[in-house]
């Protein structure tokens, strides 16, 4: 099977280069990438995709432009424009092994759609994938094809070869034990019968031995975990500080849920990638054919220049094949074949065999 995966500095520069007919591609756009629906809509080709904060393509990260993905015959790829209202059936999926899907990541319905699509999909399928969207946060349509762009939507690639994934975030326990005494929805307004942002700030003082006024900060460093099932973490995306109603997370927290606050470095989220990286190869046996890999972008902001000994690592590990990836607003993975799950501050890494 032959890889076709090029970056491009502009939609205009795509558009000109790519007029073979009958060809499908799969787009991943920079945010900051000029990007005009109208454009698409009046050239021939076939083009679906996404926007991220950042792209990676091979060893390096990419703030403009996009990356085109020409995808095999055999492969289908679905547009879902309201994801509160899924249309597609089971017969869609027929045949699918592998599942890559983008979601608006800041929908409300997003995990209703992931819960959706993973009852729609045959049993066994690996599914991974993002969120898509833009820093600062901010509600715009991020789904396309040729046909318009969509918020509330998502994107559905189908592929009839065996993906296999590694999956890990890196961030260690700081503080477990505590638990969310009041939640409403995705507000986090008391941690152990106290204001959440006062527990939060002591715990942090102790372990910088500092005082300090940035919280929007240190919640690089220092994240908000959810503790689930087996005692596994799940990180949660904090959108908003405030001193009287806490965190406003990214996705729901349940009263008396049992969380914890986190400590990243540099080397152990480092660590994390590769080890991610490790697991999905030696799946494959070592005859990975193209990764994906979909980073958090707040992963990329922590850490700095490093990020690149994090790509230099991973492209070692997959004996230098083809790297496609986006920095995402939350990654995607049915880890455990149970559910399908919207994660944050992880590095999810598929390798296609």
């Amino acid at each position: 099977m032959s890889i076709n995966v090029e970056y491009f500095s502009s939609l205009d520069t795509f558009v000109k280069n790519c007029t073979e007919n009958n060809n499908k591609y799969f787009l991943l756009v920079s945010q900051k990438c000029k990007f005009y629906i109208s454009l698409l809509r009046n050239s021939k080709i076939q083009a679906y995709g996404a926007f991220f904060p950042e792209l990676i393509f091979e060893g390096e990260i990419y703030t403009d432009g996009l990356l085109a993905y020409k995808l095999d015959e055999n492969d289908d790829i679905f547009i879902q424009k309201d994801i509160s209202n899924i249309t597609l059936t089971q017969s869609d999926f027929e045949n699918v092994k592998s599942v890559i899907t983008f979601v608006d990541a800041l929908s409300p319905y997003k995990q209703t759609y992931l819960d959706n699509l993973f009852e729609l999909l045959p049993v066994d399928t690996q599914i991974m994938g993002g969120g898509s969207g833009e820093l600062p946060y901010n509600r715009k349509e991020v789904i396309f094809s040729n046909n318009g762009i969509y918020k509330d939507a998502a994107i559905i690639l189908c592929k009839k070869q065996n993906l296999k994934v590694g999956i890990e975030h890196g961030w260690k326990i700081l503080k477990d034990k505590l638990v969310a005494t009041m939640s409403n929805k995705n507000i986090l307004s008391q941690i152990d019968y106290q204001n959440a942002l006062d527990v939060y700030k002591d715990i942090i003082k102790e372990d910088l031995k500092e005082d300090f006024t940035n919280v929007p900060f240190h919640l690089l460093k220092y994240p908000i975990g959810l503790v689930k099932y087996g005692n596994k973490i799940h990180i949660k995306e904090v959108i908003n500080v405030d001193e009287k109603n806490g965190f406003t997370l990214g996705s729901c927290v349940s009263q008396n849920s049992i969380i914890c606050v986190l400590k990243g470095t540099k080397d152990n989220l480092i660590k994390a990638a590769y080890n991610a990286t490790k697991k999905a190869v030696e799946q494959c046996e070592n005859n990975q054919s193209l990764v994906f890999l979909f980073d958090d972008i707040d992963r990329r902001i922590f850490l700095k220049d490093r990020y690149y000994d994090q790509l230099e690592i991973i492209k070692r590990t997959i004996n230098n094949k083809t790297l496609i990836g986006a920095l995402t607003l939350g990654e995607i993975l049915n880890e455990d074949n149970i559910n399908l799950t919207f994660y944050n501050k992880t590095c999810v890494v598929g390798a296609l065999c």
